[in-house]
């Protein structure tokens, strides 16, 4: 009966081990509460709330509205189609998938969503994920540059690469379409 009992917890012990060694980010990891990319700017107002205000500008140079709920959160819906491209969230109590939150360590990261692909963006340092239900969906969490723990959380279905990768404001003095004076993602506006 021990040595059933002992192969029994060592099966389940080994199961235990290979679960965490073979942890990845899944689909329901990329969804900011209950909210999706790809959802209606309803589903967003059911979701989170009515926004404290809009405008509308370029991200990445596809045109889209930001709805701005805080300074710390803002969600991006396509001014074409209506349906949300990226979610941004700098808040500190806002609790994430697996209980990541704000300040977690890359070792936290890993054990959380797997090993991640590293990238710089406008000088920032992020741990990008893919939805490996839609491989256009990334979770993007940037990096505090010198201590490595989790400042922001970005869910984009943008292109993250090139130069699209900054925001235009729209000029209403200028015909519509064309783009106005650009600044480059939360630094000095650049002609």
């Amino acid at each position: 009966m021990k040595k059933l009992t002992g192969a029994v917890v060592f099966c389940l012990w080994c199961m235990l081990l290979m679960t965490e060694i073979s942890l990845a980010a899944v689909p329901e990891d990329f969804s900011f509460k209950g909210l999706r990319l790809g959802d209606s700017v309803e589903q967003m107002v059911e979701r989170l709330g009515e926004p404290d205000f809009d405008t509308e500008m370029y991200l990445r140079g596809v045109p889209v509205i930001r709805y701005t709920y805080s300074a710390d959160q803002r969600v991006y819906v396509s001014a074409v189609d209506k349906r949300v491209v990226e979610i941004f969230c700098k808040s500190k109590q806002y609790v994430g998938p697996h209980g990541v939150c704000y300040g977690a360590t890359r070792a936290g990261l890993t054990r959380a969503f797997g090993q991640s692909e590293h990238k710089r963006l406008a000088g920032n340092i992020y741990y990008m994920y893919y939805n490996p239900a839609n491989g256009q969906e990334k979770m993007l969490l940037e990096m505090e540059p010198e201590k490595y723990y989790l400042l922001s959380w970005t869910y984009t279905s943008l292109n993250v690469d090139g130069e699209d990768a900054i925001i235009v404001t729209t000029n209403p003095e200028n015909s519509e379409g064309s783009k106005g004076k650009r600044f480059n993602y939360g630094g000095i506006p650049t002609e």
